[in-house]
């Protein structure tokens, strides 16, 4: 193999090379005396060492030597005009290469696979990316893989993309159970909420209430107690309530407050509701198609499934009833809207809570988002694994920066160059600081009409008069 490049100055796990080859570009990952690196940065410059004139140099960071099958830090820096390779396929996929293994794409300038480490899905992930650069396919390629290995998966789909998606992708071996909200769909079943099964407080998730109509929902869910009942049993008993007990002003605000969600949430309440452990099964994906609801419900639905499946989880822990008995991922699409740190709602302390507790009760959580910095920073903070794809807003760079120990400035940097379809991993589930990755293409069917292609509407004229 040809050299590509050679070391001019070397500095720690830091250096530059002479660029000697087209195949350099940003990402690409080079050999280079038996250390690995990856091309950060590149500029020209004019130096009495090399010459007059400006010349390419590649600014390259090191990982490490391979020792044993892996990569241990380097204690030394490596020697001025050493000649740089470019690392091929086996190099690539042996470095990094897990036991299991997933990948979603391939090494940006090679033909290697980019492997991931699955079993890290438990110290969580996010999928950044502004629109249009392709986060969904990294999303369901993502989904594919991890299902592929039997982990059961919960997607919180606000655009209904979803289904189409993963049934372009997934084999036959993998179920999709979709389950719409609130607005039915032909040969979807929709998810539904039991009434009878929620506490005071379980109502903090759908409509905000205050310490005393707090206090008068415990009191008549109470007197409910030990049958089945709807929205319309509570209404009803707001009017037969003891005004001794409850004070009739607080009656009459519970009751508005009941008649309310009793509109708002017409077809997701019900009296049995959807069985939250029949939607965690192995090599099952379960779609929660959110599409058509409200953002108060689609809040709220994400704030009672976060809810049910970490008390589901701990209660396996703890070997108690009505466990959860698989360990899950949780992927929760458009998370800005769910988490964003100017938001009330108790959607994001559940999602919290998963972020900061899930990992103990084997619950991972992927949050996707095109607009990072809308996205409550102690969430992003524990989510240790990151797949970047092209942003250029300084707002929700500076978030990114501020919110993953694994991101540095070099990583802030290629998010402007990456095309749709590139992405920038780094973390946990990485095995080397981070590579930028071509994510598999997805082929679905697409509407063939231009987005352009408007008619002039026809006139007919019929016994005098004009018809469009």
């Amino acid at each position: 193999m040809d050299s590509v490049g050679m070391v001019i100055s070397s500095d720690g796990s830091e250096i530059d090379i002479l660029v000697k080859s087209e195949l350099i570009e940003l990402g690409t990952i080079l050999r280079i005396s038996g250390s690995y690196g990856i091309v950060a940065h590149m500029f020209y410059k004019e130096d009495e060492k090399i010459g007059s004139k400006q010349r390419l140099i590649a600014r390259v960071q090191i990982f490490g030597r391979l020792s044993n099958g892996s990569l241990v830090r380097i204690k030394k820096p490596i020697e001025p005009y050493t000649e740089v390779f470019l690392a091929d396929k086996e190099e690539l996929e042996g470095i990094l290469s897990s036991k299991p293994k997933i990948s979603i794409g391939r090494v940006y300038g090679s033909r290697a696979r980019a492997f991931l480490n699955p079993a890290e899905y438990d110290r969580h992930l996010a999928i950044l990316a502004s629109t249009g650069a392709g986060k969904s396919y990294a999303a369901a390629n993502l989904i594919k893989e991890f299902s592929s290995l039997g982990l059961p998966i919960i997607v919180i789909d606000t655009h209904g993309e979803y289904p189409g998606l993963l049934s372009s992708c997934v084999d036959d071996s993998t179920v999709i159970d979709i389950h719409t909200v609130k607005h039915p769909k032909q040969g979807y079943r929709e998810l539904k909420i039991p009434v009878s099964e929620l506490s005071a407080d379980d109502f903090s998730h759908f409509t905000y209430m205050n310490e005393n109509q707090r206090s008068a929902l415990d009191l008549i869910l109470d007197r409910l107690s030990g049958r089945e009942f709807l929205l319309q049993d509570i209404i009803k008993e707001c009017d037969n309530v003891d005004n001794k007990v409850i004070h009739e002003e607080t009656a009459n605000a519970l009751k508005r407050r009941m008649m309310s969600l009793e509109r708002t949430f017409r077809n997701v309440f019900d009296r049995l509701g959807t069985d939250i452990r029949g939607m965690v099964k192995p090599h099952q994906i379960t779609i929660i198609d959110a599409s058509y609801a409200p953002q108060g419900v689609r809040q709220a639905v994400v704030s009672y499934i976060a809810k049910e499946l970490l008390q589901g989880r701990i209660r396996r822990e703890n070997e108690m009833e009505n466990s959860i008995e698989f360990p899950l991922l949780l992927v929760v699409e458009e998370a800005h809207n769910y988490c964003n740190p100017g938001i009330s709602h108790s959607c994001k302390y559940q999602l919290q809570r998963i972020a900061s507790e899930g990992r103990k009760f084997g619950i991972g959580l992927c949050v996707i988002s095109q607009k990072p910095s809308k996205i409550d920073e102690g969430i992003l903070s524990q989510c240790n694994t990151g797949i970047y794809m092209h942003i250029t807003n300084p707002n929700d760079k500076d978030h990114i920066r501020k919110s993953f120990e694994s991101i540095n400035d070099e990583i802030i940097k290629d998010m402007d160059s990456l095309d749709v379809g590139e992405c920038i991993i780094a973390g946990a589930m990485n095995r080397i600081p981070f590579f930028i990755c071509e994510v598999d293409r997805i082929e679905i069917k697409k509407d063939s009409r231009k987005k352009f292609d408007f008619r002039i509407p026809e006139r007919v004229e019929v016994g005098g008069f004009g018809y469009v």
